[in-house]
């Protein structure tokens, strides 16, 4: 193995105080031919200047700040940053990491030793650490999943169980890999392209996922690489107001139907069947405003 470049990827939605932890752990990992792209969506929170200052402060060439000024979704800021990367023409591997996560000194590096080993045998596609709670350590929060069609979500790997070692050293193969930590080579995207800023949010990196499966990859967990994340504080959810979250969730049911749709037609009813259920469900408990999204979606989906 040579000394591989890194690109890491993060996107900042007025959630500095966590992009600067994210970046303190990346400053101190093990492999360190590494550069750091950070895009900021909107300069939320006082966003930019908490991050120049901690910029200022290291004077570290190998963190770069991009400031985009329109939110066109989480797709669409994480490409602004792989085509950064690649325009460099000296990238090896891209790592798309939410920024309200914390890596190990050494999960950076057995990801790219994981890669070389297995890509010996196969084609690797997306690579995923274990990724554990950052509020209960101890606590596994994932180690990919797989898509079930019968209930729209991952059965994610290990999800809620105390780590004892349980998963070290098993080869686990998944359909997909938590848009929270996203390792690959940047050779796949010749075949798969770039994520896809029509969901705008939700079910892109599914799609990215499954899109690298139906060309021929694995998606793969190196269990021996270990990140921390929060989750939710990476997409601003903690200050959204109502209407924002309602928008969200407008996003989440037409985004499933777009899904479905592309990959697996067959099961397309099912996926309708959940947006009824769940059109049911407001109704039930008159939650007048959410069932009318839900029914829009249906409709003009039809």
């Amino acid at each position: 193995m040579s000394n591989p470049k890194v690109y890491i990827i993060l996107v900042n939605y007025g959630t500095p105080d966590d992009t600067v932890e994210c970046l303190e752990s990346i400053l101190h990992n093990s492999h360190q031919l590494f550069e750091v792209v950070i895009v900021d969506v909107q300069n939320k929170n006082n966003s930019l200047f908490k991050i120049n200052n901690w910029l200022d402060g290291k004077q570290d060439a190998r963190f770069n700040l991009i400031e985009e000024n329109n939110n066109k979704g989480f797709a669409y800021a994480n490409n602004i940053g792989i085509k950064y990367a690649l325009a460099r023409k000296d990238s090896d591997f891209l790592w798309i990491l939410n920024n309200d996560t914390s890596i190990e000194k050494d999960s950076l590096i057995r990801q790219i030793e994981f890669y070389y080993k297995k890509s010996k045998t196969r084609k690797i596609g997306f690579m995923a650490p274990k990724t554990m709670n950052l509020s209960k350590r101890s606590v596994i929060q994932n180690a990919g999943g797989i898509f079930n069609r019968w209930t729209k979500f991952p059965e994610w790997i290990g999800a809620g169980e105390i780590e004892k070692g349980q998963l070290d050293h098993k080869e686990i193969q998944v359909d997909h890999i938590q848009g929270a930590s996203m390792f690959f080579h940047n050779s796949l995207l010749d075949q798969i392209g770039l994520m896809d800023e029509s969901y705008f949010l939700y079910f892109e990196d599914t799609d990215w996922c499954i899109k690298a499966l139906k060309n021929g990859f694995r998606n793969m967990v190196c269990t021996n690489s270990v990140i921390y994340h929060k989750q939710g504080t990476s997409t601003g959810v903690t200050y959204q107001d109502d209407s924002k979250n309602l928008q969200n969730k407008k996003y989440f049911y037409q985004n499933l139907l777009k899904f479905y749709k592309r990959h697996f037609k067959w099961f397309l009813p099912i996926a309708y069947f959940i947006l009824f259920k769940q059109l049911a469900g407001r109704l039930y408990h008159e939650e007048w405003q959410e069932a009318r999204v839900i029914w829009r979606v249906i409709y003009r989906n039809r």
